[in-house]
């Protein structure tokens, strides 16, 4: 008997017991933990995938294009669902992962908000616009082993955030929803500083166009056609960009397009042997037709001319102004196929803050009739912004510009051929089309 209690076999055994006890446990509570990092990379997946996808609808809102008809709030939260997350009871989206019930006291959470994101700070402003969307995505679970350190629940949350940029300058833009509205037809060959042309749909190619310079694109938000010719654009492209923003849509709604009139200007010829014409007076009224053809000579005065139901022809002869603005309402017509033009646009607009570097505003609605035809032959020069929202333009022949820097285009469709000038240098900054892009930011 004494020799069995001096015995020491088996004692090595029950220490290590013993301490495989709290050992075990610090295993049973790495592995909890190591579900918890892959329910982390889970959410942290979903929340990306929501904030990209609403910020590319957030992208198509900013640039005032043809939108879906779902919100920001929905494809973010669709994408999320693709993911398997869905708030509780909202789990009807395409393609959804999500299950219609989850295991006991688990529980998931999405949240999208669209807000400004500057140097780090995301903030919500009271509207609800800004430029970038977050997403916020969570996980509730019960804690098991981790109990024994006071945890009942576990809360695993992830945020993504996507920013919408703008990196590039556009100076010519097709706003659609044509398809096609782009169309890089004939022997086009442009010229000036070097920028982005772009359709809000797709681009169509006619032949193979050449840029002189550097610093051109072609971009479309909805693809090319033909595609055996899509690749052999000698510049930068990118048929699947997010939508270019339309800076000038404030135009459509102003309270100055619902002048009418049909008086034609005045136009008395003056020392210098031109016509010279003076702008709309600050009444409601607008011109009526206005032709300029072989041996005529005028000159428009500074100022903003509104013309209702005319037609704006010019054939020949000569037609000039600086800091002048020309608004067509109505079944307005206008046709430049001769002569020599050259015009430029307001720095600043005496009659509204919003016509700032803007050459034409066109507000004719979108009727076949109503096809605008720029014809250059070399001797038209368009400085500043020439915005059609609602018609169909034909950008053919050589345009150029010798009086500004400025010259770019917005157009429901634009055909170009030919060679044209075009250029965002000097241009007002409210006037300027950018291309987006959208990248995750956090």
């Amino acid at each position: 008997m004494r020799n069995l209690l001096r015995s020491r076999r088996g004692s090595v055994a029950f220490v290590t017991v013993i301490a495989l006890v709290p050992l075990i446990g610090v295993v049973a509570l790495g592995a909890e933990a190591g579900s918890w990092y892959v329910t982390k990379q889970h959410t942290q997946n979903a929340a990306d995938a929501a904030a990209y996808s609403g910020a590319l609808r957030l992208s198509c809102n900013i640039a005032n294009a043809a939108c879906d008809a779902q919100s920001v709030d929905y494809r973010g939260k669709q994408f999320a669902a693709q993911n398997a997350f869905c708030n509780a009871g909202d789990t009807a989206y395409p393609g959804t992962n999500c299950a219609t019930s989850l295991p006991s006291r688990i529980s998931r959470a999405v949240q999208i908000d669209i807000g400004d994101y500057n140097a780090g700070t995301f903030t919500t402003p009271a509207a609800g616009v800004g430029n970038a969307v977050r997403a916020r995505v969570s996980q509730q679970q019960p804690a098991y082993l981790a109990a024994v350190l006071g945890l009942t629940t576990v809360n695993i949350p992830s945020q993504a955030i996507a920013l919408v940029q703008q990196p590039t300058k556009v100076c010519a833009l097709a706003l659609g929803p044509d398809s096609g509205a782009l169309k890089l037809a004939g022997n086009l060959s442009n010229n000036g500083t070097g920028c982005a042309i772009m359709s809000d749909t797709s681009v169509q190619l006619a032949s193979t166009p050449s840029f002189t310079g550097s610093g051109w694109a072609v971009y479309g938000a909805s693809g090319c056609t033909p595609s055996g010719s899509c690749s052999n654009v000698s510049v930068p492209h990118n048929y699947f960009m997010p939508y270019a923003n339309n800076p000038l849509s404030k135009l459509d709604t102003k309270s100055f397009n619902s002048r009418t009139g049909n008086t034609n200007p005045v136009c008395p010829v003056q020392a210098d042997g031109w016509k010279h014409c003076a702008p709309n007076s600050a009444g409601s009224g607008a011109y009526g037709n206005f032709t300029v053809s072989n041996g005529d000579k005028y000159v428009l005065d500074p100022g903003t001319y509104f013309f209702y139901n005319a037609t704006i022809k010019m054939t020949g002869g000569q037609l000039k102004g600086t800091g002048v603005t020309l608004v067509l309402l109505g079944d307005t017509k206008l046709s430049i196929t001769g002569g020599t033009v050259d015009l430029s646009a307001p720095a600043t607009n005496s009659f509204s803050s919003d016509l700032n570097g803007v050459l034409i505003d066109d507000q004719a609605p979108d009727k076949t009739s109503n096809k605008v035809t720029i014809n250059g032959n070399g001797l038209v020069s368009l400085g500043g912004t020439v915005y059609f929202p609602h018609v169909d333009v034909s950008w053919a022949g050589t345009t150029a510009s010798t009086n500004t820097t400025c010259s770019q285009v917005i157009a429901k469709t634009l055909d170009m051929s030919g060679g044209g000038y075009l250029s965002t240098q000097g241009c007002d900054p409210a006037t300027i089309v950018h291309t987006q892009v959208v990248a995750l930011v956090q």
